[in-house]
């Protein structure tokens, strides 16, 4: 399913768009070997897309039409409540507080932070940091995160981020499979 979405994201004419995938246990280090191919062919954005996050077609449009430094798409937490992967405040430690969606509220906003799943950051971003650009368990030396140190870092070094709330994304999570027999006759039920 995911390289299904993939292939089916729309891509502006007269754009290359070179596709590097990155397979592997930490998110960080296949984060880092992405940024460091497009530097290496002179790219001038890196669009990361997690496994287990599907956009829409047209997500690459929207986030190139903003023209920002850092866009990322939205996309909900797997985990109950099913938050929105963006903050809207930065602690001085670099922990962020979520932000959530409310009735009437569209479009860009402006955010301090972001889940990486579904994200668009311009090349100049990574030369204005040092490496490794994205460094697992930053904040906290036993947590698997990796994107909220790297936003703080770009905070630090004045670049801002965005959400495009219109871009929407699907987040998948795993499920139950059980067998179910009613009036004589099997079904399978998924929660």
């Amino acid at each position: 399913d995911f390289y299904d979405a993939i292939n089916l994201l729309q891509i502006p004419e007269g754009v290359e768009f070179i596709k590097t995938f990155s397979h592997g246990q930490s998110p960080a280090k296949g984060r880092n070997v992405i940024i460091e191919e497009a530097l290496k062919n002179d790219c001038t954005h890196v669009l990361f897309v997690d496994d287990d996050v599907y956009p829409q077609p047209d997500a690459v449009l929207r986030l190139l039409f903003h023209d920002k430094d850092i866009v990322t798409g939205l996309y909900l937490s797997r985990s109950y409540p099913h938050r929105p992967y963006i903050f809207s405040k930065a602690n001085p430690d670099g922990s962020c507080q979520w932000d959530f969606l409310y009735d009437g509220r569209q479009g860009l906003i402006e955010v301090v932070g972001a889940g990486m799943g579904l994200c668009l950051i311009k090349t100049p971003v990574f030369l204005a940091l040092e490496k490794p650009w994205i460094r697992l368990g930053e904040l906290e030396s036993d947590n698997w995160c990796d994107d909220l140190g790297f936003f703080k870092r770009t905070r630090e070094a004045g670049f801002k981020m965005y959400c495009d709330l219109d871009c929407i994304a699907a987040h998948a999570f795993s499920g139950k499979v059980f067998p179910k027999y009613v009036d004589g006759k099997w079904f399978s039920s998924i929660n």
